[in-house]
C-alpha cells in the first residue's frame, strides 16, 4: 500500500493544517490516521470510507469507522480553535467559543480512547454509550478537568465576569481557570482594587493567554494519549 501522508493524501483541513498545528504540535494525528483511518478508505480512488462488505474483507468493521469519525471529529474542533487564537484581541464570545471547541476535542478523545481500550464494552453507534465511555475514562484521567470545568461553567452557568482595562486596545480580562469559582458573585470584580497589586489583578489574565495554555495542554494531552494506544 502506499505511504499516503496529510500534506498530499489528506482532506482538504488535513492539507491546509498540516504545516499550520498538526506537523509541530500533534504529530501523532498523521501517525494514526495512517494506520487506523486510511485502510477504511477507498483511496487512490477516493478518500470516503468503505462500505460494510469491504472493511469485512480486510477484517475490520463498525468500530473502526466509530474510531475513524471521531479522530476527524477531533481535528474539526481543533481548527476552530487554532482559527480563534489567530484574532488579537478575542472578544469574549470568540474565547467562550475557543475553550467550548478545546473542551469538545477532549469529549472526542477520550471516547476515542476508551473504544480502543476497551471495544467489546460499547456499541459503536450509541451516543449513550460514547458517554459510558467518556466517563470511564476521565474516572481514571482527570489531567484536562480544570478545561472541562471551566467550559462548564462558561456554558452552563452564569455569565462570567470580566474586566476592561483601557490602553492602545482596550482589553478584556477574565478570571483565570482556577479562580473562575471565586467570582460567581460579580460584585466582588467591583469591590476589590483593580487596579496594580489589587486581587483583581492577580486572579484575572487575557482570554488570548487563557486560550494558550488550554491549547498547548490539550495537543501534549493528545500526544502522550495517542503514543500510549501505539504502545498497546
Amino acid at each position: 500500500m502506499k505511504n499516503y501522508i496529510l500534506l498530499y493524501d489528506g482532506d482538504h483541513l488535513e492539507q491546509k493544517y498540516w504545516s499550520l498545528f498538526i506537523k509541530e504540535e500533534f504529530p501523532e494525528y498523521e501517525q494514526f490516521w495512517q494506520k487506523y483511518v486510511v485502510p477504511l478508505t477507498n483511496r487512490p480512488d477516493d478518500i470516503h470510507f468503505k462500505n460494510d462488505a469491504e472493511l469485512s474483507h480486510i477484517g475490520k468493521n463498525d468500530h473502526d469507522i466509530c474510531i475513524a469519525q471521531l479522530h476527524y471529529t477531533i481535528l474539526r474542533h481543533l481548527v476552530r480553535a487554532y482559527e480563534i487564537r489567530q484574532i488579537e484581541p478575542v472578544d469574549l464570545d470568540q474565547f467562550v467559543e475557543c475553550l467550548v471547541r478545546l473542551s469538545a476535542a477532549t469529549d472526542a478523545a477520550d471516547e476515542l480512547i476508551e473504544r480502543m481500550t476497551f471495544p467489546a464494552n460499547y456499541d459503536p453507534w450509541s451516543e449513550k454509550d460514547g458517554e459510558k465511555a467518556r466517563r470511564a475514562w476521565r474516572e481514571k484521567n482527570t489531567e484536562l478537568k480544570y478545561l472541562r470545568d471551566y467550559r462548564n461553567k462558561l456554558v452552563h452557568g452564569r455569565v462570567s465576569p470580566s474586566v476592561l482595562i483601557k490602553g492602545t486596545f482596550d482589553r478584556y480580562r477574565v478570571p483565570k481557570f482556577e479562580k473562575v469559582n471565586d467570582y460567581i458573585d460579580w460584585r466582588k470584580v467591583t469591590t476589590e482594587r483593580v487596579g496594580k497589586g489589587g486581587r483583581v489583578r492577580k486572579d484575572f489574565d487575557s482570554p488570548n493567554n487563557l486560550m494558550e495554555k488550554a491549547w498547548k495542554d490539550v495537543l501534549s494531552y493528545f500526544e502522550k494519549n495517542w503514543k500510549k494506544i501505539y504502545d498497546n
